[in-house]
């Protein structure tokens, strides 16, 4: 059993990843099939699947995000000098006629 205090703070959690609460709530409408299309086990499981993948995605997409956020403030307190990398503005040199 799930406690009241468990459920927010999941609630609070999945907030925080919008993308994840978007693919566990096409995943529980594939549960409740609220659209009514998925007549046969077969299409239930595909479209589980399908939507599974996505979820995959989703996740691996945050991760990759809070590992780049980490390493970035990891460098900024090993390295607190070092400047940051900036594409220039600058248009160059202009070539003079002759």
């Amino acid at each position: 059993m799930v406690t009241e205090n468990e459920a927010k703070l999941l609630v609070q959690r999945i907030l925080t990843h919008p993308g994840l609460k978007e693919r566990v709530e096409a995943i529980l409408d594939i549960a409740e099939n609220t659209s009514g299309e998925l007549v046969t086990a077969d299409q239930a499981e595909g479209k589980a699947i399908e939507e599974v993948q996505k979820l995959g995605r989703e996740l691996l997409k945050e991760w990759a995000f809070q590992r780049h956020e980490k390493a970035i403030e990891l460098a900024k307190n090993t390295h607190p000098n070092a400047k940051k990398h900036e594409k220039k503005s600058s248009t160059g040199n202009q070539h003079s006629e002759k």
